[in-house]
């Protein structure tokens, strides 16, 4: 992922609320995941190796923030352990097949997570951020 990419990240995280924070570390996931891909398909396996092991992290991170209270989390659980499970066989055979079974997993659930996100019109979690509106720059003598 490039410098552009994570900034683009960081300011989605400062303006999201909690819903569009799980969201954005779906798009997180799959951007490590299509940088494994291509790495694999280009011939360079380390880099590919470091892309699945930072997957492994972000999928680490959607499990440890489950909140066993509700039901639905003993089956996102089950299902992110499935995706670890599938991650790590693509580390240790050093190919693509286990990312491709997590894939098709994480693209359902991204989806799932980016509608109920849509839905959500709660408070950004980040409070005091600089708001940030896209568009062009301009100056005293120029747009």
């Amino acid at each position: 992922m490039n410098r552009d990419k994570i900034s683009a990240f960081t300011l989605r995280i400062a303006s999201s609320n909690g819903c569009g924070l799980i969201s954005v570390l779906y798009d997180i996931y799959e951007e490590y995941e299509t940088d494994a891909l291509d790495n694999f398909e280009a011939g360079q396996v380390e880099e590919a190796i470091q892309a699945l092991k930072r997957c492994s992290q972000v999928v680490n991170h959607l499990q440890k923030d489950l909140n066993f209270e509700y039901k639905v989390s003993s089956n996102l659980y089950a299902l992110y352990d499935y995706v670890q499970r599938n991650v790590a066989k693509s580390i240790y055979k050093a190919d693509t097949e286990g990312l491709l079974e997590a894939k098709k997993v994480m693209d359902e659930l991204g989806d799932a997570f980016e509608q109920i996100a849509k839905e959500d019109s709660s408070a950004a979690i980040m409070q005091n951020t600089q708001h940030v509106m896209a568009g062009m720059t301009y100056g005293k003598a120029s747009l």
